[in-house]
C-alpha cells in the first residue's frame, strides 16, 4: 500500500468522523429523559444492552468492555471525554530468547469526540540485551556472522502516531485505527524498522451479559512491531503483511479487572527484512542472520494472554504472556501505567 493511499485513508476518517457527530446528535427513536416515569429513571438498564447515545458516560462503559482494542495499554489512555491525556508506561518482561528488558513509554493522546481521536508515543528501552557481531564463520564455504548478546541501556524506539475512528451501534462496537511509525528507532539493534512504516487495523466486538466481549481484528501494514505494540518481540520484520486476531475479553468482578485471551496470526505478503536483538532470532534459516529477504520468514502465530488491574483513578497494573508457536518464543512481563487524566469512575476497593 502506497503511503498518498495512507494519508486518503486519515483524511477519509476525519470526513467520517464529522458525518457520523452529525447523523448521531439528534437521533429520532430516543426518548427525552424528561418523558420518562419515576419507575424507569429508577432501574437502570443493564451494562449489556446500552441505548448508544453521544454521552461521556457511555463513551467511558465502551471503551471499558473494549480495552483491549488499545494494544498500548489499558482502557483510558484515550481520554473518554474530549480533550487532552498524557500517559506515562513503565514495561518489564522476559523474552526466552533473550532474557529482561525494560521499556518507558511517554504517551500523549487528544479526542475530539464521540468518534475520532489520536495519541503519539516515543519509546525508550532502559534496559535491553541485543545481539552484537563477534566474528565469521565458514558454513559450506558462505561466510557466516556470528552473534553474542550485549547489554544496553537508553535506546530509542519508533515514534508512533495513530489515528482511530470508531462507532457504536446496537449490534456491535467498531474501531478503525491507522497507525504511522517514524523511524526514531536503532535499526542495527532490532529496535526500529528502519524506515517510514504504517499499519491499518480494523477491530469488531459485541458485549454479551456486560461481561463478555468477543472480539475480530483485521489489518494490514509493513512493519511488524506497529501490530502489538504492548509488547516487544525479539525482531522487527518489514514487508507488507496482513495480520489476523480472534478471542475473548472478560470484565471480572474485582477490583474492575479486565482479561483478554487472544489468538493471533502474522502472514507476510511480500518479502521481508528482519533485524533480531537475539542471537536464536527465528527459527530456521535466520538463526545466525540480522536480515534475510526470504518472504516466509515474518511469519508468526501464536497466543496473547493480558490483565489490567486499576490500582486507583490514576495508576493500573498489567500483566501480560505472549506465546509464539511458530517460534517456540515466550514473553511474559507486566507493567504500570500512569494517567493524568484518570477514569474518575474508578476507585480502589
Amino acid at each position: 500500500m502506497s503511503r498518498p493511499v495512507v494519508v486518503f485513508v486519515l483524511v477519509f476518517c476525519l470526513g467520517a468522523a464529522k458525518l457520523c457527530a452529525q447523523q448521531t446528535s439528534a437521533p429520532s427513536n430516543s426518548v427525552p429523559i424528561a418523558t420518562q416515569t419515576p419507575e424507569t429513571t429508577t432501574s437502570p438498564a443493564p451494562k449489556s444492552s446500552p441505548s448508544h447515545d453521544n454521552t461521556d458516560e457511555l463513551i467511558r462503559e465502551l471503551d471499558e468492555e473494549a480495552s483491549a482494542n488499545n494494544s498500548e495499554g489499558p482502557a483510558g489512555l484515550v481520554p473518554y471525554t474530549p480533550g487532552f491525556n498524557a500517559s506515562v508506561i513503565s514495561t518489564s518482561q522476559h523474552d526466552s530468547t533473550s532474557g529482561w528488558s525494560n521499556l518507558f513509554t511517554p504517551n500523549v493522546a487528544w479526542r475530539f469526540g464521540r468518534h475520532f481521536s489520536m495519541n503519539a508515543e516515543f519509546p525508550l528501552y532502559t534496559y535491553l540485551n541485543v545481539s552484537i557481531v563477534t566474528g565469521q564463520v565458514v558454513v559450506t564455504g558462505v561466510p557466516t556472522n556470528t552473534y553474542t548478546l550485549e547489554t544496553k541501556n537508553f535506546q530509542l524506539g519508533d515514534t508512533t502516531v495513530a489515528a482511530d475512528f470508531e462507532i457504536h451501534p446496537n449490534f456491535m462496537d467498531y474501531y478503525f485505527t491507522a497507525t504511522m511509525g517514524a523511524p526514531t528507532g536503532n535499526f542495527p539493534y532490532g529496535l526500529g524498522a528502519g524506515q517510514y512504516t504504517y499499519n491499518i487495523n480494523n477491530h469488531f466486538e459485541h458485549s454479551f451479559f456486560g461481561f463478555l466481549a468477543p472480539d475480530i481484528e483485521v489489518g494490514i501494514g509493513d512493519s511488524s512491531s506497529l501490530i502489538n505494540a504492548s509488547i516487544r518481540k525479539s525482531f522487527v520484520a518489514v514487508g507488507e503483511q496482513a495480520h489476523f486476531q480472534a478471542g475473548l475479553n472478560i470484565s471480572l468482578p474485582w477490583f474492575d479487572t479486565t482479561f483478554s485471551s487472544e489468538a493471533y496470526e502474522d502472514m507476510p505478503l511480500s518479502t521481508q527484512t528482519v533485524t533480531t536483538t537475539t542471537t536464536k532470532g527465528k527459527k530456521g534459516p535466520v538463526k545466525l542472520v540480522k536480515s534475510t529477504t526470504q518472504e516466509s520468514i515474518g511469519e508468526d502465530n501464536g497466543f496473547y494472554n493480558s490483565l489490567d488491574i486499576p490500582l486507583s483513578t490514576h495508576l493500573t497494573l498489567g500483566g501480560f504472556y505472549n506465546r509464539s508457536l511458530r517460534n517456540r518464543e515466550d514473553t511474559a512481563g507486566f507493567s504500570f501505567v500512569y494517567m493524568l487524566r484518570g477514569n474518575r469512575s474508578r476507585n480502589t476497593r
